[in-house]
Order: structure tokens, then C-alpha cells, then sequence
């Protein structure tokens, strides 16, 4: 394939492939892992508390470096930090495939964090960069459709390889698959402005890096371990170190010269609100992968794979409506979708509060239906909201802090809803295992349940005030 080859509209349909395999990368592997950590705990002779670091690792690099790499790509060349992230991913890989030992592993996995970090950082700004205004609206929807292909795919293809070959084949895979993933970004991708082109980079600042970070890896573990830990000494000093963290970053950001984090963009309601839309949302779909595999398995009986089946469905029908709703946003003003598919969240989850315990299947397909449609629609066409109001030149930075609220809001979504079902079922318990909820009567499980689903609804609520408000001013 040559640069004379390469036709306008072709070389769009690359560029979108090359973003969008890199969305569904980076996804794919937070869960390809997860299905071998009890194979791997075996191999290395430790218990889950310590195995759990190989995705803990991994989940607080990529989180803790998007505000990072966001405001990076604008200052370096997306596309020369983009084949960066992809080439310390690829050897990371190697790393974790041969680790000799736990330690290593964690480490390497680390690594491997940062390379996805990059990736996951700055697919969303490589649409408004790289593509025209009307090819918008379908390329987030392809990248919504990469992102549950990634999740959907992770798991069974990681118990495959696991079962057939070994876990280090589960890090092994990426290798070849990086590579080519590479070079396709290098011959397509345009160019980054040349020294001479580019506008003097003001100094970066690291001051503000250190403390965005250490703020963030410090309110993930905090939120991560509070299920497990409780008020332990150690949640509480992560606690602390967030909220001291935080302070210093504020006051630092407010009089820094070239700050990390553009306080001119929260002068935008469509940042703003969209960001509050998407934190809301992806809460709820966290706290929704948590607790459901419970109900199914301990109200509805069923077993292990069949469980895995429901969820299946999911994603079936998210990546059968992500391109859609995509066209959708182009003759439908974006925001007004989004709104619309929030109300109907209420309604979905609402609705699964008051008839799940309905005998029989049926309020399970139509609830996990009814959401696949409205994360499918909301998802993409809330990327092209927020990342629409982009200026030129700063769609790295608005980038790496939308994806970096959304993985927040997944952290939390989990402890909020672990908690709510701790107050309503299990009161002095503190913790939910599956061992524990079988000595619970029925009903209080089902009005555990209920409540939930209720909350989330509300959460539904919030989130669609907050996309009906996310417009800019002219």
C-alpha cells in the first residue's frame, strides 16, 4: 500500500481503522488478563490479594497518565506520541510474557499501562484531528462499536488461549498483533507540523504531572480496596493523600504559568456537562458489571458460563447499534440524543427494579437489550458532544481528561454500588461474596436488588439533565 495507492476516502477509512483497533486493544487486554489471574496465582504460588496487582497495575497506569498523555500529544505530535504508546505496549508485552517472577509481572503490567494509556488518551482527539466534521458522528461510533468488541472478546479469548496454551501466551499475542497495528498508524496517519511549523511549546508542567497523578492512583486505590479493606488504615491514608494531593494540584494549576489542566475549558458547558453525562453513565455500566452477575447467579440460579451468556447479549447488541447511532448524530443534533437515550435509562433501569423478581428470563433479556440501546446511542454520541467543542491544538487535552473521568467514574460506579447493596442486604456484613448471599432470605436479596437498580435510575436522571445542558454558548 502506497501514498499513491492511498485515495482520500480509503485513507479515512485507514485512519479510522488504526484508532479504532487501538480502542479495542487496549480494552481487550484489561480483560484478557482477568480470566487467567486464578491459573496464574497457581503458577506463582500466591493468593488472589496479590495476583489481583497484575490488573490493578495496569488500571491505575492508564488512569492515572490521561490527563498526562492528553495534554502531551497536543504539545509533541499526537501521532508521534500515538506510535510511542504503541511501541511500549508491544514491548511491555514481551516483558510481561516472560516475567520470572510476581513482582516482575506487576511491574511489567505497569509498563504495559502506560503504553495503553497513550492509546486509550488520545483515540477520541484523533477524530476531530484527523477526520472531516461529517465523518464524525460514525467514526465515535466506530470507535464505541471497537470498545465493546474489545471488552466482549477479552475474556473468552483469553480463557481460550489460557486453556489451549499457557497465560504467557495471553501477553505474547500482542506482540505480532502491535507491530503490524504500527506500522498501518505510520503509513496512514498525517504527519505532525515540523518543528518550524509548529507555534513555541510552552514548558511543560510537571509540577502539576506529579500531583494530577498521585491523586488519582491514590482515590482508585482508595475506592478499589475500600470493598475489600474497609475503613483500614491504609484506605483511610489513600484517602488523605488524595485530598492533600488534590489541594496542591489546585493551588498549583491556579498559578502556573502553562498549567496541565486548561481551566479555560470548563468555561464550556458542552465540557462540563458532557463530562458530567459521561461520569454518570459509565458509573452506572461499572456498578452494573458488578452487581448483576450476583442477581443471575444467586436470584436466577444460573450457572457460571451461562451468566457470561446474558452478558454476551450485551455486547451484541451495543456493537450491532454503535455504527447506528453514529449515522444517527449526523442528522440528529448529538446532544438531543444523548438526553433521549438518559431518559430511557431511567425508564430500563427503573423498570428492572420492579420486575425482577418476575419469574423466568424474559425482564433479564429486555433490560440487558434496553441498556445495550442506551449505551450504544449515548456513548458515541457524547464523545462527538465533548469533543466537538474542542479547540484546534487542544483536542489532546480535552481528550485524556474525558477518558480520564470516565475510568474514574467506573471505579466508582463499583464501590457505589457494592455499598448500596452492603446498607440494604447485608448490613454488618461489609462484604459481598457469593458464599454469604445464599443464607439470605429472598426477599430482602430481591429489596437489595431493587434498590440498586433504583439508585441507578436516578443516576440515569442526573446524567440526562447534564446532556440536555451540555450545549455551548454562542
Amino acid at each position: 500500500m502506497t501514498g499513491a495507492q492511498v485515495t482520500t476516502k480509503s485513507r479515512g477509512v485507514w485512519i479510522l481503522f488504526s484508532i479504532a483497533f487501538a480502542t479495542f486493544m487496549v480494552n481487550a487486554d484489561s480483560y484478557i488478563v482477568n480470566i487467567s489471574l486464578p491459573v496464574m496465582a497457581d503458577y506463582f504460588k500466591v493468593g488472589t490479594e496479590a495476583v489481583s496487582w497484575v490488573v490493578m497495575s495496569y488500571q491505575l497506569t492508564v488512569t492515572a497518565l490521561l490527563l498526562v498523555f492528553g495534554t502531551l500529544g497536543d504539545r509533541i505530535g499526537i501521532k508521534r506520541l500515538f506510535m510511542l504508546g504503541y511501541a511500549v505496549f508491544t514491548l511491555s508485552s514481551l516483558c510481561c510474557a516472560f516475567s520470572p517472577t510476581l513482582g516482575w509481572l506487576v511491574a511489567s503490567r505497569a509498563l504495559q499501562g502506560i503504553g495503553a494509556s497513550v492509546l486509550y488518551a488520545l483515540t477520541p482527539a484523533m477524530v476531530p484531528r484527523y477526520l472531516p466534521p461529517e465523518q464524525r458522528g460514525p467514526a465515535f461510533g466506530a470507535l464505541a462499536t471497537a470498545a465493546a468488541l474489545g471488552i466482549s472478546v477479552g475474556t473468552p479469548l483469553g480463557g481460550l488461549i489460557t486453556g489451549l496454551l499457557s497465560w504467557h501466551w495471553a501477553f505474547l499475542i500482542n506482540i505480532p498483533i502491535g507491530i503490524v497495528a504500527m506500522l498501518v498508524a505510520r503509513r496512514v496517519l498525517p504527519a505532525d507540523l515540523s518543528a518550524s511549523e509548529k507555534t513555541p511549546l510552552p514548558t511543560f508542567d510537571y509540577v502539576g504531572s506529579v500531583f494530577s497523578a498521585l491523586a488519582l492512583v491514590s482515590l482508585i486505590y482508595s475506592f478499589s480496596k475500600l470493598n475489600s479493606l474497609g475503613l483500614a488504615p491504609t484506605v483511610l491514608g489513600a484517602a488523605v493523600l488524595f485530598v492533600v494531593s488534590l489541594v496542591i494540584f489546585i493551588l498549583w494549576e491556579r498559578q502556573a504559568a502553562h498549567p496541565l489542566l486548561d481551566y479555560s475549558l470548563f468555561r464550556s458547558p458542552a465540557f462540563n456537562f458532557g463530562n458530567l453525562a459521561n461520569f454518570l453513565c459509565l458509573c452506572y455500566l461499572a456498578g452494573h458489571n458488578f452487581i448483576t452477575p450476583f442477581y443471575l447467579m444467586t436470584v436466577k440460579g444460573l450457572p457460571t458460563e451461562r451468566a457470561g451468556t446474558v452478558f454476551l447479549l450485551y455486547s451484541l447488541i451495543y456493537m450491532a447499534m454503535g455504527p447506528l447511532a453514529g449515522q444517527l448524530s449526523k442528522r440528529i443534533n448529538p446532544r438531543i440524543l444523548c438526553t433521549t437515550a438518559l431518559l430511557a435509562g431511567v425508564l430500563v433501569s427503573f423498570g428492572f427494579s420492579h420486575f425482577l423478581h418476575t419469574a423466568g428470563m424474559l425482564p433479564v433479556y429486555v433490560y440487558f437489550v434496553g441498556l445495550a440501546l442506551v449505551m450504544a446511542t449515548f456513548i458515541p454520541s457524547n464523545n462527538n458532544v465533548v469533543m466537538g467543542m474542542a479547540p484546534p491544538g487542544k483536542q489532546g487535552a480535552v481528550s485524556g481528561s474525558f477518558r480520564m473521568v470516565g475510568r474514574v467514574g467506573m471505579t466508582v460506579g463499583v464501590c457505589l454500588f457494592q455499598t448500596i447493596f452492603t446498607l440494604a442486604a447485608l448490613q454488618q456484613s461489609g462484604k459481598l461474596q457469593a458464599d454469604l448471599l445464599k443464607s439470605i432470605a429472598r426477599t430482602q436479596l430481591l429489596s437489595a436488588f431493587s434498590t440498586v437498580y433504583l439508585v441507578g435510575a436516578g443516576l440515569f436522571a442526573v446524567a440526562a439533565a447534564g446532556s440536555f445542558l451540555a450545549r455551548e454558548r454562542h
